[in-house]
């Protein structure tokens, strides 16, 4: 049996032609002595590669099997594999977890680069050198856009977000009997307060209050404060943005701009509130108008940016999109299955469910585990239904929860390497740009000299 020896980065491996010839199709099964890895004088194939993966390698060829040490990286496999002519295919199915560990790693940070790339834009330096109003603009713009630009950039910011809490504070305690003091209705004549009473639901105590009572007068002019603020926020975001298009690019100043004209517009409706309460469609459309308002509270996505945690909340939902989805198709199927099995297993109970959608309600509520006890069966077999149900909304459920947070926890984790490797970068750039280059030319004079 004629033997082979090999040079693998300085380590020498000996086997036989026979043994590589099982692997034909292989870099190593198509080497002969007129190969050019063959050196005439050491009688040895040289090959400047890994010796440490190259045991691995061998053990293929002689027992078959392809096994990859675990504590190398899948990149270095793929070179590895692809120097030597093998196959993937050819990996053994208990080390396919380590192989392909590198692509799910790569897709991870491929996800966190292009969901978190920054995205920021502002003015040129040809444009601030070009005037000085410029630089006012790019001032005011940091200030109300780039909550890391400066400490007072960061102030505004927690100002703002007071703003906000302050401003949904007022709309939920405008909705408190306490908080609200009668409507004096001596402003209206008797045509207009007959209509107003005649239209009001005196049995529905909110119609009621809504009707007779407005918020009190110092709460009112808190909110009619914030909503200042927030319009003066909006414009001089606006005028002081370096590019308005891509400014109305972002969601968030759309929601913005659509918030406070709502609120503009359901300003001059309770300026003119007798105006309103004598139409029916003038109070629909201000009570539709005041409900919009409490989409204020989507403000509070600003701390996205802020806070990369909560930006990784969001990559994960995305990244599950196609779990959750299933998770839905799923949960409505067994919904509608459920619902036919306690409709027909009640059928003969005069009292409960009468109908398909009441029994839609009553497994959607029993598979979420709410429970309200509004509807329940009430026959031995429509119970052992419910049981069923129960049982499988908790198994449901809890399977994608294990997946979302998988997820999370690798995308956080990866984020996190991602951050210090970014802030070592930065930290660099800034140690290279402290080198004064004066200092450069004057040591290369002297070296001259």
């Amino acid at each position: 049996m004629e033997r082979v020896i090999l040079n693998v980065g300085g380590t020498v491996f000996e086997t036989t032609y026979a043994t590589l010839h099982s692997k034909p199709e292989t870099r190593l099964g198509k080497l002969s002595e007129s190969s050019e890895e063959y050196c005439q004088d050491t009688k040895q194939f040289f090959f400047d590669r890994n010796p440490d993966f190259f045991n691995s390698l061998l053990d293929f060829y002689r027992t078959g099997e392809l096994h990859l040490p675990s504590c190398y990286c899948g990149a270095s496999f793929r070179h590895e594999l692809s120097f030597w002519e093998i196959h993937e295919e050819d990996l053994s199915e208990c080390c396919l977890q380590v192989y392909y560990k590198y692509d799910n790693d790569r897709d991870t940070l491929n996800t966190l680069e292009t969901s978190l790339a920054t995205q920021d834009y502002d003015y040129t330096d040809d444009q601030r050198a070009a005037s000085s109003f410029v630089c006012f603009k790019r001032a005011i713009w940091l200030l109300l856009d780039q909550p890391k630009s400066s400490f007072l950039a960061k102030m505004f910011n927690v100002l703002y977000f007071f703003v906000v809490i302050v401003s949904i504070l007022i709309f939920v305690f405008g909705s408190v009997p306490t908080f609200r003091v009668d409507i004096d209705l001596s402003v209206f004549d008797n045509e207009t307060l007959w209509y107003i009473m005649s239209e009001i639901d005196w049995n529905n105590p909110k119609d009621v209050m809504t009707s007779l009572t407005v918020i009190y007068p110092a709460l009112l002019y808190i909110e009619r404060a914030c909503m200042f603020f927030f319009t003066i926020e909006l414009v001089l975001h606006f005028l002081s943005s370096p590019n308005k298009n891509r400014f109305f690019g972002s969601w968030m100043n759309v929601l913005d701009t659509v918030i406070v004209v709502v609120m503009l517009t359901v300003f001059g409706l309770e300026m003119n509130l007798k105006a309103v309460l004598a139409s029916t469609a003038g109070v629909i459309i201000y009570l539709i108008l005041k409900s919009f308002i409490i989409c204020r509270l989507f403000r509070l996505f600003r701390l996205v940016r802020q806070f990369s945690a909560l930006r990784i909340l969001f990559i994960t939902l995305r990244s599950s999109l196609k779990e959750l989805v299933l998770l839905v198709a799923v949960f409505f199927m067994l919904v509608t299955v459920f619902a036919g099995f306690v409709y027909y297993a009640e059928f003969a109970e005069a009292t409960t469910f009468q109908d398909m959608l009441v029994a839609i309600w009553w497994a959607i509520i029993t598979m979420t585990t709410v429970g309200y006890g509004d509807h329940y069966p009430k026959t031995i077999l429509g119970r052992a239904v419910g049981v069923c149900c129960a049982m499988c909304g908790i198994l449901l459920l809890s399977m994608p929860i294990a997946v979302v947070a998988s997820n999370f926890s690798d995308l956080h984790s990866r984020n996190k390497d991602r951050e210090r490797i970014l802030l070592k970068k930065q930290k660099r750039a800034l140690s290279k740009a402290s080198v004064s280059p004066v200092t450069k030319k004057d040591d290369s004079e002297t070296v001259l000299e």
